[in-house]
């Protein structure tokens, strides 16, 4: 079986053979994988009773094969969960007109190779106004987030010669961009990968999760009127990063997936009323693992009582054609039970690879937290349980904001 380290050296290989020079040379390897590829260190979940070989799995995590998504399956032993968080029942979907209600009206996605980020209607993915990029920025290195007024967005842009800069985007009522404005921040350089950006709902402080030059992942709180930074270190060395920045309602607490080999992976917390500090002194609310599942991604509801996770499962139990070994769970953030799953995957086959899953990433949820924009092989709006495919980039991940 291929450990996670194989896994991402095969890939980091695979990777360099098709990468873009330019930006190959700007960011150190690791960094870059993890940007153009987003969540690379999520698993092809597989048990078929035999051991999957080392070239079927890089097969299906380089072209992200699609699994099935079944939001409701059937009764009866072929549609068993096999996780104890994937053993949460299915959330009954609710109609096409209830689940619109609430939403925000437009989401911005950045394409991975246009020089554009798109804003689209949400209930229908029409195209409703477009961005240019400035001139030299790497689109696939974009990173977006919405304040709550469903108006304002803020574009983090990568340059290999200008390195990360920060935009605003302001658009109408009808979708239409008022182009983007550069915002009073420090540019980031070159060597550093932003790999997250959340704004609160006020849209007064915007939280940017960075690894810089090899070095542990940290988390800048910047103040939009006044440029003043918080920033949050870790002496983990360079084997962790955070990402998957959310906020609670308030933009007080703020929550970051620690993606890293170690044990103190998972869903983390922070008081951001405090002057920073450590990176890893806050709560965690959810580990990596849970039994035989894997949390990939989380993030925090804006009530703070809840957590959205993406789960693939990762025991030992013989895996069927309609088991489920995936999805997206909601999770009790008090007791990390699982309330209900929002959305079920199915083991689905083929000759080379057997059984296989793609694990969800999460790029966005709304301030009511019951809205939210999923990439489950396909992009789309997850309602309640209820999943609408939309235009957008699979691979785009958390250059999608509402």
């Amino acid at each position: 079986m291929l450990t996670d380290e194989d896994l991402r050296r095969e890939l980091t290989a695979a990777f360099h053979e098709h990468a873009d020079p330019v930006a190959r040379a700007a960011i150190e390897p690791a960094a870059l994988l993890r940007r153009a590829i987003p969540h690379q260190r999520r698993r092809t979940a597989v048990r078929a009773g035999a051991v999957m070989s080392a070239t079927a799995v890089l097969a299906a995590a380089i072209t992200l094969v699609v699994s099935v998504i079944r939001p409701a399956p059937g009764p009866g032993p072929a549609a068993s969960p096999a996780g104890l968080l994937l053993a949460a029942k299915v959330a009954t979907p609710p109609s096409a007109r209830a689940a619109v209600r609430g939403m925000p009206p437009f989401y911005v996605v950045a394409a991975h190779n246009q020089p554009a980020a798109y804003v689209r209607d949400s209930a229908t993915g029409q195209l409703r106004g477009t961005a240019r990029l400035p001139a030299g920025t790497d689109p696939k290195l974009t990173q977006v987030t919405a304040a709550g007024d469903d108006r304002d967005f803020v574009l983090a842009l990568f340059s290999p010669t200008r390195g990360t800069r920060f935009y605003a985007l302001r658009i109408t009522g009808t979708g239409r961009s008022a182009g983007l404005t550069p915002l009073a921040i420090r540019p980031l350089p070159a060597r550093d990968a932003v790999d997250s950006v959340a704004l609160t709902a006020d849209g007064t402080r915007l939280a940017v999760a960075i690894q810089s030059g090899g070095q542990a992942g940290k988390i800048e709180v910047i103040t939009l009127a006044t440029g003043a930074v918080r920033t949050w270190t870790t002496t983990r060395g360079g084997n962790g990063l955070p990402e998957n920045l959310s906020w609670d309602a308030a933009g007080r607490r703020l929550a970051f997936f620690w993606a890293a080999p170690d044990a103190a992976a998972g869903l983390w917390l922070l008081d951001t009323s405090t002057a920073g500090g450590g990176l890893l002194s806050g709560q965690r609310l959810l580990p990596r693992t849970v039994g035989p599942d894997d949390v990939q991604s989380a993030l925090i509801s804006p009530g703070a009582r809840t957590i959205i996770a993406s789960v693939t499962y990762s025991g030992s139990m013989r895996v069927t054609r309609g088991t489920v070994v995936g999805g997206i769970v909601e999770v009790s953030a008090r007791t990390r039970r699982p309330l209900r799953t929002l959305l079920a995957q199915h083991a689905a086959h083929s000759g080379r690879a057997r059984w296989y899953i793609t694990s969800c990433t999460l790029p966005s949820i709304d301030t009511t937290g019951d809205h939210l924009l999923v990439s489950c092989g396909k992009f789309g709006r997850l309602d309640r349980g209820r999943f609408t495919a939309l235009p957008g980039d699979t691979l785009a991940g958390g250059a999608t904001a509402w």
